[in-house]
């Protein structure tokens, strides 16, 4: 009994019912290229403040000596050898790629709403086919 109810909102999911419900889509908010160029440069200004971030002392008090004069200059940046331009260059490659991404989700979003229809669908016919917990049994 509880299965049936818990499932009943998969049997409003009807043809009808999924025929007069308008085509999802994604917000704007995602869709819109000019976002993913601000979190583009949201993650540039981001990875440069981890990349001046000093690190020399916190390495020297892991390794458990007194801290250096060179230890005192040391950030993420000297240590991992990245250069600005560098930089730039993953951060664009990331936004393209995010790009590319929202683009194709927004491709395969009717293709998906269309399978989830037929899986309720399916399901709705599946419940239907099962017998009734308050039939008589003989």
């Amino acid at each position: 009994m509880r299965m049936t109810l818990a499932l009943a909102p998969l049997l409003l999911a009807t043809p009808a019912a999924a025929q007069q419900a308008p085509a999802p889509q994604l917000p704007p908010e995602i869709t819109d290229g000019r976002i993913a160029d601000q979190l583009g440069n949201v993650a540039g200004a981001l990875a440069r403040a981890l990349l001046d971030l000093p690190v020399g002392e916190v390495q020297a008090a892991i390794e458990n000596r007194p801290v250096t004069a060179q230890d005192r200059g040391k950030t993420v940046r000297s240590i991992s050898g990245m250069d600005e331009r560098e930089l730039q260059q993953d951060i664009r490659q990331g936004t393209e790629v995010a790009k590319a991404g929202t683009q194709a989700m927004v491709r395969s979003l009717p293709v998906i709403t269309r399978a989830l229809n037929e899986a309720g669908e399916q399901i709705g016919r599946a419940i239907a086919n099962m017998p009734s917990p308050v039939y008589p049994k003989q």
